[in-house]
């Protein structure tokens, strides 16, 4: 059964821990640095989804998919390029990029990863 939920919520946290490091990291006008922080929602969005949602991977049969724990160190790896990209493509920032830094990034991607893990633990606390 596909997980619509949970990757939701966790995507909302995820995107808000990421805008605060891009708050904290700040090196443009606030604007723009609430617009990276929005933006980077669909490309963890996307992420946590797949990451919750590995066993519809497996009609693919690909087998390095089949494996859970490689998927989500693939998505891991992923999200950290991801993160970091668009923290480099930043505009509006003083110098080039965002200043985002990569343990931020590597933060981000971990949480993505992990996120089907830590769900289940905070699940208990939501009114959904």
């Amino acid at each position: 059964m596909v997980e619509i939920i949970g990757p939701v919520v966790m995507t909302i946290i995820i995107g808000a821990i990421d805008l605060y490091f891009m708050v904290k990291d700040l090196s443009g006008d606030a604007k723009s640095t609430i617009g990276h922080g929005l933006g980077a929602l669909i490309p963890i969005g996307i992420l946590t989804a797949i990451a919750f949602n590995i066993s519809l991977l497996d009609p693919l049969g690909i087998a390095l998919l089949s494996n859970k724990y490689v998927t989500l160190t693939l998505l891991a790896i992923i999200g950290a390029i991801i993160v970091h990209a668009k923290s480099a493509a930043f505009k509006g920032a003083r110098g080039v990029g965002s200043h985002e830094t990569w343990a931020h990034s590597f933060i981000i991607a971990i949480l993505i990863a992990a996120s089907p893990f830590i769900y289940p633990l905070i699940s208990t606390y939501l009114p959904i």
